[in-house]
């Protein structure tokens, strides 16, 4: 009865062990997407608080901006799929590329705002679809 006990116990061991290992690979797998995501989520962020203010037009406004564009470049490496092209992906990255390509650190606040909802609207599409 001991060995049965003992069986058991040493099989759920190594299938936690297996399981944690697995899943520890399969999100370094992803961490490039993620990543980006963060980065673009704090600056998006820090920019719909800003908007909200009276003074939209300040370095950090074209700081994230000029960031945000940057960030949307490499959506497309690190979203689409290597071996086959997803298209409806390649269209929302598009989408959000030229987004973030119109907004303007440096314009007023409504012109800002607009673009931000412009830019949050790209994502809302996407992640309604891929999240």
């Amino acid at each position: 009865m001991l060995r049965y006990v003992t069986c058991v116990l040493l099989g759920l061991f190594v299938g936690y062990i297996a399981a944690t290992m697995l899943s520890n690979a399969l999100q370094r797998r992803s961490a490039w997407p993620r990543g980006i995501m963060q980065v673009m989520r704090h600056d998006f962020a820090a920019a719909r608080k800003t908007v909200h203010g009276t003074q939209c037009a300040t370095p950090q406004m074209a700081e994230s901006a000029s960031r945000l564009r940057l960030v949307a470049g490499q959506l497309g490496p690190a979203l689409l799929p290597a071996a086959g092209e997803d298209r409806v992906l390649a269209q929302y990255v598009q989408r959000f590329q030229d987004a973030a390509a119109k907004w303007d650190g440096h314009a007023d606040c409504p012109t800002q705002a607009a673009a931000l909802s412009t830019i949050d609207d790209a994502c809302d599409a996407c992640h309604r679809d891929y999240r």
